[in-house]
């Protein structure tokens, strides 16, 4: 899977504007490459990952052993659908390929995520949309816009977009981002 996905993890990284001193989850890390990068960015932060399943836990955390060791990347097993931590406590949230689980009730997802952002805060998450020279893709341009966008605006999400990212495997893929909105 690490290979399989290496274009659109490092293009979802590489556009998540992680600053050193962020506080970053990522949520379905998998085998942990995603956190790896995040990692690297963060330099001064720390990198937190919650996953479903218990031997991506433990390969995530072979990968990212000497983060791991130095209390710079904390891996759990758990739900996207109860996080567990506190309210305002991430900078950045990132999840890449885990929209196709959570697509039935995104209201929870997107509301638990609203949640533990901080004021300020960017939620990012990257899923392929679509196949190339298929006549339909699975989510298109209007379920995005009336569906997802709608939606993170109305739990209060602001600046919610969405960015065309990188064709992987003849996948389409593509990023929709929110902003929680700073105290006032």
């Amino acid at each position: 899977m690490v290979r399989q996905h290496a274009k659109e993890t490092t293009w979802t990284v590489s556009i998540a504007n992680v600053q050193p001193g962020d506080r970053v989850l990522e949520i379905g890390f998998g085998a942990g490459k995603a956190i790896q990068l995040l990692e690297k960015k963060a330099t001064h932060g720390f990198v937190y990952g919650i996953d479903l399943s218990a031997t991506m836990v433990k390969r995530a955390k072979e990968r990212n052993a000497r983060a791991v060791r130095t209390g710079r990347v904390t891996l759990q097993q758990g739900e996207a659908a109860h996080l567990p931590f506190e309210e305002h406590h991430f900078d950045k949230v990132v999840s890449i390929h885990t929209f196709y689980w959570w697509s039935e009730d995104p209201y929870i997802f997107l509301t638990e995520v609203f949640r533990v952002l901080k004021p300020g805060g960017t939620l990012l998450f990257t899923f392929s949309h679509g196949k190339m020279g298929e006549e339909r893709d699975y989510y298109d341009q209007a379920f995005i816009e009336e569906q997802i966008l709608t939606l993170m605006k109305n739990i209060g999400f602001t600046a919610v977009s969405f960015r065309p990212g990188p064709i992987s495997r003849q996948f389409k893929h593509i990023a929709v981002l929110g902003t929680k909105p700073s105290a006032s």
